[in-house]
């Protein structure tokens, strides 16, 4: 469901070199005196590449003489036996050749001069020299060398390039995305597969009851990303955009998914992330790898903003503390009145074959059903999520599961069904119990061939007083075939099938095709 072009080399470099000359004055002299032979070097060089110009020059020009002089040799008519020679005939003025005698350049000079370089070379601390320019190499000969010092540092961030200038580096990814899907039913989310947008009663043409075609680039992403050393620790920053504004519609309009930034290591010995980002309830990394963006209907995949702390007390062991934005509030027949944020705790446990995360949440739902007044309630859910590597001869498959249960924390779910309800005969707010799981399983073909599949599930316990067309029950199922020739380009098909029920009975269901292309960069 998800994927995913720098330090400052060039200061750092010229301050190594600052130091280590002022801390030796005899290496200071030897680079001095190397760099002063470089140079008479370098002019005897390019006095040499003057002169085979010019003698290339001269070449031409007598060949074209040359050429002139059989072309009149050939016109010229037959003669009798002359009784004297005649005189050749002029030849133009513009073709007459003029060489300028060049001082030669004696290859004993440059033979003594080169070894004088090798003496002081040897005389240089071992280690103390970067290494030299490989002239006879075509790539390097075609660096300068801002371009060779880049090239050179040393980086555990692939992919990532300096800003000259500062200390940060740079790393800039995303991919370009088509999808093309074919709906049998009527289903009001042409970009996502969402359970919860299946039409169950009154269906029309225009949402497709007699099937629909949607082609769509709205997934396609580019992601921005730094880092920064400061003082010993890390600034790291994360801007991603996509095209997924409305998923009711196939028309791309820019959305900002992420955009946060982090220090490490900054408080009780923790990290600090502010910003965009995924909801601390969420846990990505037991996300089945489906072609449909949306994943499975009880997935836990909300974007909104987070201040976070979380910190390594082992490193199988990771402690997360965060406040989220009371942003989207789904209640029914209420405007939201946001309070307090979301508190969340999250625990996260990862071994070489086990990815586990217990999370924990606390809401406070208030809205307003009447103008004149507010009403609140209280919301909480837990969740328990992670992926199991397969042991033995099913390597490298692995499964993925997510179970979840709560009062009035469903609009964290990617389904969306109401977190409250207004009760408009006791003017209150109730929150509704949800229940949301799934498990999903990748198996591997080949090195570059997979398959997932995976069956998801969302379910409310209905208030006495909601209406009947409310939300009561989605069902999703997905398995896919994908292939990944390289790196940089996945495609494949996958098939899915929902189903969504609501309090008084009525039910749609929808078989979808999709066809996914996604290159990477």
């Amino acid at each position: 469901m998800e994927i995913q072009t720098q330090s400052n080399a060039l200061p750092a470099v010229l301050v190594v070199f600052i130091q280590f000359i002022s801390s030796s004055p005899a290496n200071a002299q030897v680079y001095v005196e190397a760099d002063q032979l470089m140079k008479v070097i370098e002019a005897q060089q390019r006095q040499l590449e003057a002169q085979e110009a010019q003698i290339q020059r001269q070449k031409a020009d007598l060949e074209a003489l040359r050429q002139q002089v059989e072309e009149l040799r050939r016109a010229r008519p037959p003669q009798s036996p002359p009784t004297a020679p005649a005189p050749p005939a002029p030849l133009p003025r513009g073709n007459s050749v003029s060489v300028e005698p060049v001082e030669p350049v004696e290859k004993v000079e440059l033979d003594g001069l080169q070894d004088q370089i090798e003496a002081i070379h040897k005389a240089i601390p071992p280690g103390s020299l970067p290494p030299p320019r490989a002239r006879g190499d075509p790539k390097l000969a075609e660096q300068t060398d801002i371009e060779e010092i880049i090239s050179s540092v040393p980086t555990d961030w692939p992919g990532s390039i300096p800003v000259l200038g500062s200390r940060m580096r740079l790393k800039i990814s995303g991919f370009a995305e088509l999808d093309a899907n074919y709906d049998t039913g009527a289903i009001v989310s042409p970009a996502e597969f969402t359970t919860s947008a299946i039409v169950t009663s009154d269906r029309t043409a225009a949402e497709g009851e007699d099937g629909q075609t949607n082609v769509s680039v709205q997934v396609s992403r580019l992601v921005l990303k730094t880092r920064t050393p400061w003082g010993g620790r890390l600034i790291e920053n994360d801007l991603s955009v996509d095209f997924l504004q409305d998923p009711s519609i196939s028309e791309p309009l820019l959305r900002l998914r992420k955009a946060y930034g982090q220090v490490n290591d900054i408080l009780l010995g923790g990290d600090l992330r502010l910003g965009l980002d995924w909801s601390t309830f969420s846990n990505l990394t037991a996300a089945p790898n489906t072609l449909d963006y949306e994943g499975p209907n009880s997935l836990l995949a909300l974007m909104r903003p987070v201040a976070r702390w979380s910190r390594a007390f082992h490193e199988t062991l990771t402690l997360q503390v965060s406040l989220d934005a009371p942003t989207d509030r789904v209640f029914q027949n209420a405007e939201e009145v946001s309070r307090w944020p979301d508190f969340v705790v999250a625990v996260i446990s990862q071994t070489d074959r086990v990815n586990f995360q217990g999370s924990f949440i606390l809401r406070d739902l208030r809205g307003s059903g009447d103008p004149q007044s507010a009403v609140s309630d209280t919301g909480w859910g837990i969740n328990l999520s992670g992926v199991i590597d397969m042991p033995d001869r099913l390597a490298p498959d692995f499964a993925s599961y997510s179970l979840s249960y709560g009062y009035g924390y469903g609009g964290l779910l990617d389904d969306e069904p109401f977190d409250a309800t207004y009760d408009f005969v006791n003017n209150r707010l109730e929150a509704i119990p949800t229940l949301g799981w799934y498990l999903a399983y990748q198996h591997w073909w080949s090195p570059c061939l997979y398959t997932v599949a995976s069956y998801g599930l969302v379910q409310q316990d209905n208030l006495d007083f909601q209406p009947g067309s409310s939300f009561r029950k989605t069902q999703y199922s997905s398995i896919n075939l994908t292939w990944t020739p390289t790196p940089h380009w996945l495609f494949g098909v996958e098939a899915l099938y929902g189903t969504r029920e609501d309090r008084d009975g009525a039910y749609g269901s929808v078989w979808r095709t999709q066809f996914t292309s996604r290159i990477s960069f």
